[in-house]
């Protein structure tokens, strides 16, 4: 029997954190809905991992659950779990998962969370310091080894829906609805295709004159904290964060 958390990460916090969660394999969402990689009919125990976005379900694997997981046969599952990561409060993040298991036949059994560094330019235009991710790191790590402690005993604990759950989820869902950005690429630009190649959503796409950003972007600015050249700008945004695992286990396509 193999044990798999399916994971959506944008900067690395995700997967890092994945990977703490001893006895799963890790495999990324954009991998299992190319074909490239595969959740066996047989798997009797399941993770999902992914980050709050804007105090719900990002983007991303929020699709892959309604696009992958509702078409799939998932009578074989027996422990379905839910690690967060997040910067500040997961608010109903977690009810937010779990209505959306509900709504394809799915029980979530457990979910937890852990805060990590913080990579999400609009609210944070300076990167976080090295000494401060060192720091939130260490921390995370604690609480890592707990919910992988009790992930290992099948514990039962699911987060609970509050006043206002159906507004903040609405909200949070219009809030994270594929958009064009405000990224730009400078002349530091060596058309390496990095940023094309590890962007989630598939929406940049390397040409000529540079990397041309679509419509589709979800803002997990992976390509901005991952460009070796910092030559992709946000306004105001400086500085980078560079992530707890290397650029090239993020590549997508």
């Amino acid at each position: 029997m193999e044990r798999i958390i399916a994971v959506y990460t944008g900067t690395g916090n995700t997967l890092y954190a994945a990977r703490k969660i001893e006895g799963y394999r890790t495999v990324l969402i954009e991998k299992v809905l190319s074909g490239e990689e595969t959740i066996p009919d047989d798997t009797e125990c399941l993770g999902f991992a992914f980050p709050a976005y804007c105090w719900g379900v990002a983007y991303p694997m929020r699709r892959f659950i309604r696009e992958y997981m509702a078409q799939r046969d998932n009578s074989a599952l027996e422990y379905v779990f839910a690690l967060l990561t997040m910067a500040s409060t997961p608010l109903y993040t977690l009810a937010d998962f779990d209505k959306e298991l509900g709504d394809i036949g799915i029980a979530l059994a457990y979910s937890a969370c852990v805060k990590m560094p913080d990579a999400y330019l609009p609210l944070q235009k300076k990167a976080v310091p090295e000494e401060k991710a060192r720091e939130a790191f260490a921390k995370a790590d604690i609480r890592l080894r707990e919910i992988s402690g009790e992930i290992a005993k099948e514990t039962i604990s699911v987060a609970k829906r509050g006043p206002l759950f159906r507004f903040i989820r609405a909200v949070s869902m219009k809030a994270i609805t594929p958009q064009r950005n405000r990224l730009s690429a400078d002349g530091r630009c060596i058309k390496c295709s990095l940023c094309e190649r590890i962007c989630p959503m598939g929406n940049i796409r390397m040409s000529e004159k540079g990397p041309e950003f679509g419509s589709e972007c979800i803002s997990c600015f992976a390509c901005y904290h991952r460009c070796p050249q910092n030559a992709i700008a946000y306004p105001g945004a400086r500085g980078q964060y560079r992530g707890p695992v290397p650029s090239e286990e993020l590549i997508r396509r």
